[in-house]
């Protein structure tokens, strides 16, 4: 079973992520993340993580409302 990132598109052979690859109509597939991909969606989450801590506070304190920006 090959493995294709879901964001990329690329296809992993041997360990090596390869862009542009077909794959016969046969073959199973299976998606997931290169490891670009994969740290770019880590990033993502911590960055939206981190500014939901911001407008929350501190745990246990009560929430900063509009510190963010986004908050109401």
């Amino acid at each position: 079973m090959k493995r294709m990132c879901c964001v990329c598109n690329r296809v992993e052979q041997g360990g090596q992520w390869q862009a542009n690859h077909t794959l016969p109509e046969a073959e199973p597939v299976t998606h997931g993340y290169c490891p670009e991909c994969y740290i770019g969606a880590m990033v993502e989450i911590e960055e939206f993580i981190g500014e939901k801590a911001l407008c929350l506070g501190a745990v246990g304190s009560p929430p900063v409302y509009g510190s963010c920006g986004q908050c109401v």
